[in-house]
């Protein structure tokens, strides 16, 4: 056995044993939450970026690990938030348990792989967009967006314009970065 063979052995044999480790202590987390947070109230807030995309680990889900997650939801019968109840009820939220799916930077494979999901279940989220990377590569296009905010489970909310990290940001060029996405959105989506 060469040594590159024996390098590739010992990696997916610790890749295995980090896997299996995360799937063990991940098992008790639903046991940990019913234990120290059954009776909490409000809106918890479930954050995803990219759909099947291997690529990014950091900010991929798998669909099939989406749609579990979606199942564990609706086993211990929580209800999702509609997005577009926030100003309406924003009040009666904190007396309840709800869940509200968020969606950042419109990636074109939350699109591809996780809309006709939500879509079909009807389950409402919001997509936060970033007006620069609209319809470049990887991304939404205008026109995708506008089909999911026809729906009544999609709201669209602004993220910023170019999605640089805003705290960094001198408070000129975070105002200008936020008025520049706020004209394009009312341009696109009135």
């Amino acid at each position: 056995m060469n040594v590159k063979k024996i390098l590739f052995l010992a990696a997916s044999s610790i890749k295995l044993f980090i896997i299996l480790l995360l799937f063990i202590s991940n098992s008790k987390a639903v046991e940990t939450n019913i234990k120290y947070y059954s009776d909490d109230k409000g809106i918890l807030s479930l954050m995803y970026h990219r759909f099947n995309e291997d690529k990014y680990l950091s900010t991929n889900i798998q669909m099939d690990i989406f749609k579990q997650q979606i199942e564990i939801i609706k086993k211990f019968k929580y209800d999702f938030y509609n997005p577009k109840n926030l100003e309406k009820n924003f009040q009666i939220a904190k007396i309840e348990k709800k869940i509200l799916i968020t969606i950042d930077d419109a990636f074109s494979s939350f699109y591809e792989n996780a809309w006709p999901y939500l879509k079909e279940k009807k389950i409402p989220f919001i997509l936060f967009v970033s007006t620069e990377a609209v319809g470049k590569n990887g991304y939404m296009t205008w026109d995708q967006i506008k089909e999911l905010e026809k729906e009544s489970n999609a709201y669209i909310g602004n993220h910023s314009h170019t999605h640089k990290y805003l705290v960094d940001m001198n408070n000129t060029d975070f105002i200008k970065d936020i008025d520049t996405s706020s004209i394009i959105f009312k341009e696109e989506l009135g």
